[in-house]
Order: C-alpha cells, then sequence, then structure tokens
C-alpha cells in the first residue's frame, strides 16, 4: 500500500490540480486558445498538454483518493474487491451500452476523455463510476447513522443521477467526451445511473459502520468534480 506521506502528497497534489483547473474552465483555456497566450514555446506546448490531457489525469488522482479512503474504512481486501466490481461492472455495461444503445441511450465516445480500451470505451469512464459510487457511499454511510444496506444504495443512486445530471452538459456539450444521437440526452440515460449505480452499491462490500474518524477525502472529492461541473457551464453559459 502507498505510504501515508505520499498519499498525503499526492492529496495536496490533488487539490492543486483541480484549483488549476477551475481557473482554466472559469476562463476558458484549451489546447487550442494558449497559442494566443503571451508564453514562452516550451511553456505554451506544456500548458497545452497539461490542458489536454487535464481531465483524465484528475479522474485518476480522484478515483486514487477514494480507494485510499475505501482502503482505510474497508480494509485493503474489501477495498480491492469493491473497485474490481465496480470497475469491471461499469466497463463491460458502458462498452455494451455504447456499443448498442442500451441502456443509456446512443452515444458514441471521443478521445477527449484520454485513452480507450480497445479503441471504445475510455479508460476514465470505468474510474469515473467508482469515484461516484463508492465516494457517494462512503460518504452517505459515514454520516448517515444507522442506515442499512438498502437504503444506502437507493441514496447513492439518487446522487449519481444528480451527479450526472449536473455533469452531462459538460462532458458532452463542453468537453465533448461522447456525442449524443440527435444531440440530446435521452432520459434513460439518468435513470439508468440511479438503477445500476444503486446496484452496485448494493452488491458490493462497500458497507460499512462509520469510523470513529471521518474521512472527508471522498466528500470533498465528490463536490470538487462539482465545482468543476457548474463552474464551467456557467462559464459558457449552459
Amino acid at each position: 500500500m502507498i505510504p501515508t506521506r505520499l498519499r498525503n502528497a499526492l492529496w495536496k497534489f490533488f487539490l492543486i490540480w483541480a484549483g488549476v483547473g477551475l481557473l482554466a474552465v472559469t476562463f476558458r483555456l484549451s489546447p487550442a486558445s494558449v497559442g494566443s497566450l503571451p508564453l514562452p514555446g516550451w511553456l505554451s506546448s506544456f500548458v497545452a498538454l497539461c490542458l489536454r490531457y487535464g481531465d483524465f489525469v484528475s479522474m485518476i488522482l480522484a478515483s486514487a483518493h477514494v480507494y485510499f479512503s475505501a482502503v482505510d474504512r474497508l480494509g485493503l481486501r474489501q477495498a480491492r474487491r469493491c473497485a474490481a466490481i465496480i470497475l469491471v461492472a461499469s466497463g463491460i455495461l458502458e462498452t455494451f451500452g455504447t456499443l448498442t444503445g442500451i441502456p443509456f441511450g446512443s452515444y458514441t465516445y471521443t478521445d477527449a476523455f484520454g485513452p480507450r480500451i480497445g479503441g471504445v470505451l475510455p479508460v476514465a469512464i470505468p474510474l469515473a463510476w467508482f469515484t461516484v459510487v463508492a465516494g457517494a457511499n462512503l460518504t452517505l454511510s459515514q454520516y448517515w447513522h444507522g442506515a442499512s444496506r438498502a437504503p444506502l444504495a437507493i441514496a447513492t443512486g439518487a446522487f449519481a443521477l444528480v451527479f450526472d445530471y449536473l455533469m452531462e452538459p459538460f462532458a458532452y456539450a463542453i468537453r465533448e467526451y461522447w456525442i449524443w444521437a440527435g444531440h440530446v440526452v435521452p432520459p434513460q440515460n439518468y435513470f439508468s445511473w440511479f438503477i445500476f449505480s444503486a446496484m452496485m452499491a448494493w452488491i458490493t462490500p462497500i458497507h460499512a459502520a462509520p469510523s470513529k474518524k471521518a474521512d472527508p477525502r471522498p466528500a470533498i472529492t465528490l463536490a470538487i468534480m462539482l465545482g468543476l461541473f457548474l463552474a464551467a457551464r456557467i462559464s459558457h453559459g449552459i
């Protein structure tokens, strides 16, 4: 397992990276627009590279910190099982979805969200599912005292639905991670996020009693992501 000192350093880096990302989306910076800034050539190229892969790096960092929190809360073996189930299940679900249009609707992934597995599924997508499902469940079970697995799973699904509703305009209209047929998000996409997030929260061994010392990292991570979505939408008028 990663030493505590390194994990703390990665957490600080994530916060700094997110802060820079917030400035970038607020001022609508993109790899194409960097060339117009009064920067040396090498710095302009570096900034453009960071902007091009910034969201992918953010997703890796976000999922890593939720995983670290799961390890602290559940233990290494149980956290690994949770991560494996959510990553594999969401990967299969999203691959099937983009190839068939079921259950989310008809959409196609682009290369804007980092490398794709087999040219189809972006690596970041299963990481996003893990971050949302595990992060929400760890947060809810920490502060909702006495809640059993079923209501926590339903609440996790409800959070995922809201999360996706706020994320969609950012993801497809601003970043173009994927393209919806007809450029319209079908209603079943949101209901599918609710149903499958609740199911993943139900079948994984992520349910745990509150820890004596609450870990705020999952809640902060999700709040940062939502803040970036909203800042980008406001700056683009969406």
